[in-house]
């Protein structure tokens, strides 16, 4: 195993243990029911447990430049490991609103009246 310079081990162990900050607070570019759900992602895999709190994993890959243009747009992140985590989130932490509207199908009372 051959073994790393020292001035390289240095410069990449800062960026490893970097957690996702989530979306700018104050950028008003940002959309913020993104925002909303990013945060939500976020918090429920911290629930569950499935953050590492470290960003140690490296991804390469190739994408169309408009699609990482228009997800910057809507979530005001310029980062690009910054933005993949937030897609990735939102993707593992799921949204259940269909799922869970069906489950109430039936939960009313019979005799449930809107008093408008």
């Amino acid at each position: 195993m051959a073994a790393i310079p020292s001035g390289k081990r240095a410069r990449t162990m800062g960026r490893q243990d970097r957690r996702y900050p989530g979306p700018p607070a104050d950028d008003p570019s940002a959309d913020p029911l993104t925002r909303t759900r990013l945060k939500f992602a976020i918090a429920e895999l911290q629930r569950a447990g499935a953050l590492t709190g470290v960003r140690s994993r490296k991804l390469s890959t190739r994408v169309d430049p408009g699609l990482i243009d228009a997800a910057r747009r809507r979530t005001g992140l310029s980062r690009d490991s910054d933005l993949i985590n937030a897609a990735l989130a939102v993707i593992a932490a799921g949204d259940d609103f269909g799922l869970w509207l069906v489950r109430q199908a039936g939960r009313l009372p019979e005799d449930f009246e809107l008093a408008l």
